[in-house]
This record gives C-alpha cells, sequence and structure tokens, in this order.
C-alpha cells in the first residue's frame, strides 16, 4: 500500500538504532523461520521510512 503523502510520524533516531543493531544481530542469532521472517519485515519497514523521510 503506497500513500500519495507522507503522513508517517518521524522514527525516534535512538529507536532506529536499536532496531538496526536488533536486525544485525537476526543474521547471527539462531531464530526460528517466522522470527526470521518477521525481522525481514521489520527491515523492509525501515527502510521505507528511511527513504520516505528523505524525500
Amino acid at each position: 500500500m503506497t500513500r500519495e503523502t507522507n503522513d508517517d510520524p518521524e522514527l525516534d533516531p535512538k529507536l532506529d538504532a536499536a532496531l538496526s543493531e536488533l536486525l544485525a544481530q537476526v543474521d547471527a542469532e539462531p531464530i526460528s523461520p517466522r522470527l526470521r521472517e518477521l525481522a525481514r519485515q521489520l527491515e523492509a519497514a525501515l527502510e521505507d521510512s528511511r527513504k520516505s523521510r528523505a524525500k
């Protein structure tokens, strides 16, 4: 789902950093396939948020 306007709230830089660190650990830790997929979805959502803020 794409939006014509950017109504997304700003992501706190500390939260962004913490989530990025958590996602980096996903590759190093043995976790279930479902949790790995959820981490990938979170990673994609964060990237979309970063791109929309850069516009």
